[in-house]
């Protein structure tokens, strides 16, 4: 008799001991995700693109681990991303090459260096589109050419009319107003202004930076039917290219109602970065997940259809992150 009880005993104890092991297997599979401190992802404005993109990388890079620690913030855009991310005020930030290379440098909009800055990706493109009514091929032909008419710009300190300027410079144009000594103007206006000026026939050129298509490009095709597009020269865009971290670019034959021919100019491709001392392995992850998500993200904003994963590397126009380095080695991609 105490035999079987001892054995029932035992059998009992065993029972117990798989239910805890079951049991602990289970807490431990709940806590297997790493944690880490709470992060910012600085992006643009609350109703603009950058914050939805930002929103849809820091959804799927918390996939990685405990709780939610990646948060993504409105910020002042391309330009202003720069310094607080440098700073270390915020973690992971947005921004253009043409812009991380002036904050390395140290030149214009920026007026100290950030040496500190690194890249993890260069996402998709936002392409210059430059309009006009004006019967040209080329930039070249209306600079070469001093034609005297009105050239429609974002107010001077918007990162697109410093975009602008540094295709101006490569045209040997030192600013935007340096049309004025032929004779021609520039008429400075928001986007809404800009595009009335142009349906008012108040602006011959624009030189808008959109995503492909944009259905604002479309937009003025349609209320200026003597409007196309025209090219950047080749040798301004291998400049661009060599020199300024922009990207080259063409917009297809077709692209928009009448548009007969390839348009050569140069993009922006969005860059993700950081700074040199951001944790390795959180850089890793991200750029995994990044690369990972084109499907998901396409769900997220539609200028996802023009993201190639496979040259994420490419064109970010500052050294990249050594955690985002050791993603592109171990996948072929360097």
């Amino acid at each position: 008799m105490k035999k079987k009880i001892l054995s029932f005993l035992l059998c009992v104890a065993a029972a117990l001991s798989l239910t805890a092991c079951g049991e602990q297997g289970q807490t431990d599979s709940s806590d297997s995700l790493p944690k880490i401190n709470d992060l910012e992802l600085l992006s643009g404005a609350a109703t603009g693109s950058w914050y939805t993109i930002g929103a849809g990388i820091a959804d799927k890079f918390n996939d990685n681990y405990d709780g939610f620690p990646m948060t993504a913030i409105p910020g002042p855009g391309s330009i202003g991303n720069v310094p607080v991310i440098a700073s270390g005020d915020s973690e992971i930030g947005m921004s253009y090459g043409p812009f991380l290379i002036a904050a390395q440098n140290g030149k214009a909009p920026f007026e100290t260096s950030y040496t500190n800055l690194r890249a993890i990706c260069a996402m998709q493109p936002t392409a210059i589109q430059p309009l006009t009514t004006l019967d040209i091929d080329t930039f070249g032909e209306f600079v070469n050419g001093k034609i005297k008419d009105t050239l429609g710009c974002y107010p001077v300190g918007n990162a697109s009319t410093f975009v602008i300027e540094t295709i101006f410079k490569q045209y040997g144009l030192d600013s935007i107003s340096a049309i004025e000594s032929w004779g021609a103007k520039a008429y400075y206006a928001d986007g809404g202004s800009l595009s009335d000026a142009w349906s008012d026939r108040h602006v011959a050129i624009m030189m808008p930076m959109q995503n492909v298509p944009a259905s604002s490009v479309t937009e003025s095709l349609v209320t200026r039917s003597d409007g196309h597009l025209f090219s950047l020269d080749d040798e301004v865009i291998e400049k661009l290219v060599n020199e300024n971290g922009f990207s080259a670019y063409t917009i297809p034959a077709g692209t928009y109602e009448g548009q007969t021919e390839d348009i050569k100019t140069v993009a922006l491709p969005i860059v993700i970065f950081t700074t040199e001392d951001a944790d390795e392995e959180m850089i890793y992850n991200l750029t995994k997940s990044i690369y990972e998500n084109k499907e998901y993200f396409e769900g997220v904003h539609s200028s996802f259809a023009e993201f190639d994963p496979d040259t994420m590397n490419e064109g970010t126009a500052i050294a990249l992150h050594p955690g985002a380095e050791r993603f592109y080695k171990e996948i072929g991609l360097m």
